[in-house]
C-alpha cells in the first residue's frame, strides 16, 4: 500500500472537516437546548381567597363588601342632601367617550366630574365648563339619557365651552324611593357575596379539605355575620328617611 504524501493527507483532512455529514453531527451537537415556556406569576393585587386552614376566618368576604359599603353610603348621603340637585351627584354621571375606547372597542365611560367643572349658580342652575370641545356632545348625550335629569344642557351664549341646565328639586316621595332603591341593591350585594362564601365552603366539604361539622360551624357563623350586615343596612336606610324628613 502506497503511503500518501503529508499534502494529501491534510487535503483528506480538510474534506472530512467540511463534509455534510460533519457538519450535520455538528449542528446537533452544538443546538440549545429547548427552554420550557416561563409561568407568569399571578399579580400581586389580586384578591385574596379564604383559607382552608382557618374556615372561621371571613376577614376575605368582609374585605370584599368594604367598598360596596363606602359606596351606597356615599349615595345614600348624596340623596340625603340634595339629591339629582346635588352638584357631587351630577358630577358622578358617567359619559361614554367614543373617542376613548375601551380594549374590547366600546367608548369608555368618565365620571362627569373628570371632563367638565360642575358649578352651581343662582336659583336650580348649574353650570358645566367642559373641559374639551370633544367632550361637549357625549355629556350633553348622557344628561339627556340619564333618568335622573333627563333634559337637554343648553349651551351659553358667552362660552361655547359652558353648557347649563336646570334642576328641580325632588319631591320627597321620589327621594324616598331612591334610598330604598340604593338598600335594596345594597343587600343584593351581601347576598351575592354570601352566596359566593357558601360555595367555597361547600368545595372545601366535597374535596375533603374541612370537615363537616366545621362547615356547619362556619355556615353559622356566616349567617350572622349577614344578619348583622343587613342590620346594618336597615340602620342606615331608615337614618336617611328620617333625614328627609327634618331636610
Amino acid at each position: 500500500m502506497a503511503l500518501r504524501s503529508p499534502p494529501q493527507l491534510l487535503l483528506r483532512a480538510y474534506r472530512l472537516a467540511i463534509s455534510p455529514e460533519t457538519l450535520t453531527r455538528r449542528a446537533f451537537a452544538t443546538s440549545p437546548p429547548t427552554l420550557k415556556k416561563r409561568k407568569i406569576a399571578a399579580a400581586s393585587n389580586s384578591p385574596a381567597r379564604p383559607d382552608p386552614s382557618d374556615p372561621l376566618d371571613f376577614s376575605t368576604l368582609q374585605a370584599s363588601l368594604a367598598p360596596h359599603d363606602a359606596h351606597y353610603k356615599s349615595a345614600l348621603q348624596t340623596i340625603l342632601h340634595g339629591g339629582r340637585s346635588n352638584p357631587s351627584a351630577l358630577g358622578g354621571l358617567l359619559v361614554p367617550v367614543k373617542s376613548a375606547a375601551a380594549a374590547d372597542g366600546e367608548p369608555a365611560s368618565f365620571p362627569l366630574r373628570e371632563l367638565a367643572q360642575v358649578v352651581p349658580r343662582s336659583g336650580r342652575t348649574i353650570s358645566l365648563l367642559v373641559n374639551d370641545r370633544a367632550y361637549v356632545k357625549p355629556i350633553m348625550s348622557a344628561v339627556q339619557a340619564s333618568r335622573d335629569y333627563n333634559q337637554q344642557p343648553q349651551r351659553s351664549d358667552d362660552n361655547d365651552l359652558e353648557l347649563l341646565m336646570k334642576v328641580e328639586p325632588e319631591r320627597r316621595e321620589e327621594l324616598v324611593r331612591r334610598v330604598k332603591e340604593t338598600a335594596h341593591a345594597w343587600r343584593d350585594k351581601v347576598r351575592q357575596a354570601r352566596t359566593r362564601h357558601d360555595k367555597v365552603l361547600k368545595a372545601w366539604q366535597r374535596d375533603g379539605t374541612v370537615l363537616k361539622d366545621v362547615v356547619r360551624r362556619a355556615e353559622r357563623e356566616l349567617q350572622k355575620l349577614q344578619d348583622a350586615k343587613m342590620k346594618e343596612i336597615d340602620g342606615e336606610e331608615s337614618a336617611a328617611v328620617k333625614g328627609l324628613d327634618r331636610a
